[in-house]
């Protein structure tokens, strides 16, 4: 048996009907232009032909009496429940996909089995079919989640065998495929005494806060409980709505390059401009910078850590929402590089508590939001890949939303473009849509704003 960390058992704790704790990626392939039948029912046909399974696609959630995590051998695996086949109606629309994403993504994965599930989806236009793979948060991240999705394909076109990631082995840090009662104390022993070894972390990271809330500090993650409320500062609700867009990948690191800014920022200032030009058209003045929850690696990059960050001024112009979003992320991860790891995750998942306790009792609507939006970006790769032949050409990343927020955008890029995924609340926010197309075009004005300038003087953020 493998015990779940505090990290992956917080995301079970924290789950609910209107809370789900699992995320999505759908992929989008094109099949073979010389390919004869139909690629999707034979690839379909070929996957259930084989159900072997590997480590950890057959490990269960198994709870014991202490109230305690594990990961223990299904016996009883049903490769039928998570390989199934669902089909568009005729030549299906992308708006069609896209309803049937939303109602896949808001279903809760069944804890009595592994925490997955795979749809191959048939009936797109022009041959096109989807893979819609469901993974929960206590079984990967989002970067082992990845490796998954992206590690059974090919850069070949002219390959054609392959091994879905269900049966490629991948064993999780710190995995034994058993232990003793003795072992699994000391186990939970050691554990508990690292926990105790971050306060000391916890309680500086507590000052530092206290001291920028007396506006005796500037630098730092951005005070908790303090965004401004919007529509998407709100506790989620079960319907789903998503949508999807893309940005230009070559674009953006052109902007980052220019201006000496990761691309990190470069999405956050497209995600900012994009959410302040929705709010604006819908009447909604703000009066302070909205504020992303956006996930750090720290520990040399082991560790993930989410925490706050406040984003551009309100009115400034492009060029000014990147600088100050630049020297923000920058102070963030200074001052959070500086104390240990665990007491930097353990402050974390503090803070996600406090919320999730807050809408359990029914006050979070008297207090501020603990932010406006999720962020998070997940480098693909470049070239492009294939599953037995067939191209894919789209990847978004749908994922879950957090207590008091009901927005969240995860970007994934691939060959050309940064694909991304806006997934949020129906009732709070119908008009997803309208958001997407904002984002797409907060790019096209921070490059244009970039050039002009840049035939006029340096625009070097970082050197400033």
């Amino acid at each position: 048996m493998e015990q779940l960390s505090l990290v992956e058992t917080s995301f079970l704790l924290s789950e609910s009907t209107a809370s789900p704790k699992h995320f999505s990626g759908l992929q989008i392939f094109e099949p073979p232009k010389d390919y004869e039948g139909n690629f999707a029912r034979d690839l379909f046909q070929k996957l259930i032909m084989d159900p072997a399974v590997a480590t950890p696609f057959n490990f269960k959630l198994k709870k014991s009496m202490g109230g305690l995590y594990y990961w223990v051998h299904d016996s009883q695996f049903d490769f039928n429940y998570h390989i199934r086949m669902s089909m568009l109606p005729g030549d299906g629309t992308d708006e069609q996909l896209r309803d049937l994403v939303e109602r896949l993504h808001s279903h809760l994965i069944d804890r009595t089995r592994p925490l997955w599930e795979v749809y191959l989806i048939e009936g797109l236009s022009e041959g096109r079919f989807a893979i819609f793979t469901k993974i929960h948060y206590a079984m990967a991240d989002g970067k082992m989640a990845n490796s998954w999705l992206s590690g059974y394909l090919q850069s070949d076109q002219s390959v054609n065998d392959y091994r879905p990631f269900w049966q490629i082995p991948s064993f999780r840090p710190g995995y034994k495929e058993s232990v003793g009662l003795i072992e699994s104390a000391l186990s939970t022993y050691m554990s508990g005494l690292k926990q105790l070894k971050s306060i000391p972390g916890i309680i500086r990271l507590g000052t530092r806060m206290g001291l920028k809330f007396l506006n005796l500090r500037d630098q730092g993650p951005a005070l908790p409980f303090c965004a401004p409320r919007t529509p998407f500062s709100v506790p989620a609700t079960r319907s789903r709505i998503v949508s999807f867009g893309r940005l230009p990948f070559e674009k953006m690191r052109s902007i980052s390059k220019i201006t000496g800014v990761t691309l990190n920022d470069v999405i956050l200032c497209c995600v900012d401009i994009g959410l302040n030009r929705y709010l604006k058209e819908k009447g909604i003045l703000l009066r302070k910078p909205l504020v992303a929850q956006v996930p750090v690696r720290i520990g040399n990059g082991r560790r993930n850590a989410l925490t706050g960050v406040e984003l551009g001024n309100i009115d400034a112009d492009a060029l000014e929402h990147l600088e100050t979003i630049f020297k923000r992320t920058s102070s963030v991860k200074e001052d959070l590089f500086s104390l240990p790891a665990e007491s930097v995750v353990n402050f974390s998942l503090l803070i996600q508590a406090s919320a999730s306790i807050s809408e359990w009792l029914g006050i979070s609507k008297f207090l501020p939001p603990l932010g406006s939006v999720i962020v998070s970006n997940v480098r693909g790769q470049q070239e492009f890949a294939y599953l037995a032949g067939a191209k894919l050409t789209e990847v978004y990343p749908v994922s879950v939303l957090s207590a008091g927020t009901a927005l969240n955008i995860t970007l994934y890029s691939y060959h050309d473009d940064v694909f991304f995924g806006l997934v949020g609340c129906k009732n709070e926010l119908p008009d997803l849509d309208i958001l997407s197309r904002h984002v797409e075009a907060a790019c096209e004005i921070l490059s244009n704003e970039i050039l002009d300038n840049a035939k006029q003087h340096s625009v070097l953020i970082s050197s400033r």
